[in-house]
């Protein structure tokens, strides 16, 4: 019993420490931002590097790092460090059936258990990476869209002698606005860690909804509050160039990238919890035999 409790509670402290690791960065760079352009391996000089952030058009390794721990004020990093530090306090915890079988387990722990630190990475920079691709995959969408409607337009010219390029270049001009309004979407910089943490509430709805073994549990209230704040992400989240056409001005916040930062979380939550019960199963069937054998 003493075996089962340390390993939990070493798991449990390791992967916290890693949540909590993750508040301090953030705050510690807010405070000095000049710090990761003094990293060596994210300066400017580096030629396998481009540019300073991550959009919807462009990403790359060092874009998206830096937008993990770099943020627009400090109302914004607070706001998401306490939103990471509340949730995740209660997802990344053992449960019953995890601290049984802890002891069997063993080294596997660390691919299943949700007190894990590899947990607390797979669910954060994971769901921050499937966010990425789910925004590029909308502006991809978005590009195709307008293909088509430039080639319709081509087709419907009753002047066939016209050529494709100035009936390509009077419809766009004649739909500046859209055009412009789409291709600030895709290429204004992106900043926060706001996709990550969207992840981590993802998971947890998903333990809260779906994993009766995981502590992790929601009220009714807390519930209506989730649907709500992920039905307006969802509502203010374009999915047509009409969409993004009726985007207001004002408005800088990227709800598509927490759109689809939940959803990449959830389904993060989903592959854990799959893995996690093979390996009790795994755990259960080898005590049985330990047991038989003594």
């Amino acid at each position: 019993m003493t075996t089962r409790s340390t390993t939990s509670t070493n798991h449990a402290l390791t992967a916290m420490s890693l949540l909590y690791l993750t508040v301090l960065v953030n705050v510690w760079i807010q405070q000095e931002p000049n710090l990761l352009e003094d990293l060596e391996f994210l300066s400017k000089d580096s030629s396998w590097f481009s540019f300073d952030w991550h959009s919807h058009g462009y990403t790359t390794t060092r874009s998206m790092f830096k937008s993990l721990f770099t943020h627009a004020n400090w109302e914004h990093v607070l706001s998401n460090m306490f939103l990471l530090w509340m949730v995740g306090r209660q997802l990344f915890v053992a449960s019953d059936l995890e601290a049984e079988t802890a002891s069997s387990l063993r080294w596997k722990c660390f691919f299943s258990s949700w007190t894990s630190p590899f947990c607390f990475l797979w669910i954060y920079f994971g769901s921050e990476v499937l966010a990425i691709v789910g925004c590029r995959f909308l502006s991809h969408l978005f590009d195709r869209e307008w293909e088509g409607r430039v080639r319709r337009h081509r087709t419907a010219w009753s002047w066939q002698w016209v050529p494709d390029a100035w009936k390509d270049m009077y419809y766009t001009i004649s739909n500046a606005q859209q055009v412009m309004k789409l291709r600030v979407w895709q290429n204004t910089p992106l900043i926060g860690s706001s996709a990550a943490v969207f992840g981590v509430i993802g998971a947890h709805c998903y333990e809260a909804l779906c994993d009766r073994d995981h502590p992790a549990k929601m009220d009714f209230r807390a519930q209506m509050l989730c649907i709500l704040k992920i039905g307006m992400e969802l509502s203010r989240t374009p999915l047509s160039l009409d969409q993004i056409s009726s985007l207001g001005d004002d408005d800088n916040i990227d709800h598509a990238s927490h759109f689809c930062g939940f959803l990449g979380g959830f389904l993060l939550a989903a592959v854990w919890h799959v893995l996690s019960r093979k390996w009790r199963r795994h755990g259960s069937q080898h005590r049985y035999y330990e047991t038989r054998c003594v």
